[in-house]
């Protein structure tokens, strides 16, 4: 056991050796209360109460007549810890902010191209000939099999099938002339009414 208050006098004339003495008694301590907050790391550990000591000797002085030094120094071990903590979260939000600018946001990007493409196929399909855009809406709206729209409009399967073809190649065609965009893509939006 150590003279806690004759060490914290001499610390406060600039003792050295009191400094040392208080160091080598309450580093270890300090070291096992820490661990367990710094996910058992023994490096952050150290290095917090080497934090710790370089304030006590910058403190050296406020330190005359204090009771509880112990206390004292496990209290700024924990503010220390809450000061990381919150400095890491910090660091943390504005990591997440700072890679939310740098990418695009490539969703409203994708819903931007997707209303222009619809745009473009609904002006497609508007300038089809009446019977083959009323085929093809009830075969990708209505979503009806050739031979039920064959049945429903009175024509052959045969008819239903080449007005449909004949209304995807122009679609097609409108779209590759009109919006310079994939075919794969234009399938897919063609399809979906």
């Amino acid at each position: 056991m150590i003279d806690e208050v004759l060490l914290l006098q001499q610390l406060a004339a600039g003792d050295r050796e009191a400094y040392t003495a208080l160091y080598k008694y309450y580093q270890p301590k300090l070291c096992r209360y820490l661990l367990p907050f710094t996910g058992n790391t023994s490096d952050m550990a150290d290095e917090i109460t080497q934090d710790i000591f370089v304030k006590v000797w910058l403190k050296k002085e406020t330190f005359i007549g204090l009771q509880a030094f112990e206390y004292y120094l496990y209290r700024m071990a924990r503010n220390r810890l809450m000061d990381i903590f919150r400095s890491e979260k910090k660091r943390k939000q504005q990591d997440a902010r700072l890679q939310e600018q740098e990418q695009p946001d490539y969703q409203l990007e994708d819903e931007l191209k997707y209303r222009e493409y619809h745009q473009l196929a609904q002006t497609a399909i508007s300038r089809l000939p009446e019977r083959r855009k009323l085929i093809f809406e009830l075969s990708t709206q209505q979503d009806l099999s050739w031979a039920e729209i064959a049945t429903q409009l009175d024509l052959s399967v045969a008819v239903v099938k080449k007005q449909l073809h004949l209304a995807s190649r122009f679609i097609k065609d409108y779209m590759r002339k009109h919006g310079d965009i994939v075919i794969s893509l234009l399938l897919f939006i063609a399809l979906k009414w």
